[in-house]
């Protein structure tokens, strides 16, 4: 090749690779910042869009189910955490008892329409989870709710939830009974 043909190739008579392929260290330390940097910000957005949408047909499921107008979505997040983590294939159940709820006219019309496809079971997991705060999994019992599980609500005018704590549970967070400020240390003694 003559000095020309290299210069139109974008070669140097020395190096036989063009110059806009030559990338420095810098250049490529700076490269690599960026992409990663956007796997970074991008990947857990499509996660949390797929799990939002799961999220929100596992609510929407648990609402037909029990029957309720309101239900904890924080509570219906661990719910379905633990039981998807036990159960691999839940989404494809869930969606199934959703498809099923649309036509069901109660929670119990519901339960005997998934009865029919063999879903019962996990429409009863559901439940029990909802009204007792617990699930049983393969790996033991997994506590989702404690003071929100549905079976308290229907006494909760009347009743704290049962503890060992003095006047319901986290209790000591409040002033005693007939103390109306926070006493202050004077003298100081500590």
């Amino acid at each position: 090749m003559t000095k020309e043909q290299y210069d139109q190739a974008g070669l140097t008579e020395s190096n036989t690779v063009p110059r806009y392929l030559k990338t420095t260290r810098r250049q490529l330390l700076a490269g690599s910042a960026l992409l990663l940097a956007d796997l970074a910000f991008h990947t857990p957005a499509l996660a949390e869009t797929e799990s939002s949408a799961a999220h929100a047909a596992f609510l929407t499921l648990s609402l037909r189910i029990t029957g309720k107008d309101q239900l904890s979505p924080a509570t219906a997040g661990r719910i379905l955490a633990a039981l998807a983590a036990d159960d691999p294939a839940l989404p494809v159940k869930i969606e199934k008892l959703s498809e099923l709820s649309t036509s069901a006219i109660s929670p119990a019309a519901l339960k005997q329409a998934a009865a029919t496809v063999g879903l019962d079971g996990v429409v009863m997991a559901i439940v029990s989870a909802w009204y007792t705060g617990t699930i049983d999994t393969k790996a033991g019992p997994v506590v989702v709710a404690y003071k929100d599980a549905l079976m308290y609500q229907p006494v909760a005018d009347g009743l704290t939830v049962p503890t060992y704590c003095n006047r319901g549970p986290l209790w000591w967070s409040d002033l005693p009974p007939q103390v109306t400020r926070i006493p202050q240390n004077n003298p100081k003694v500590l």
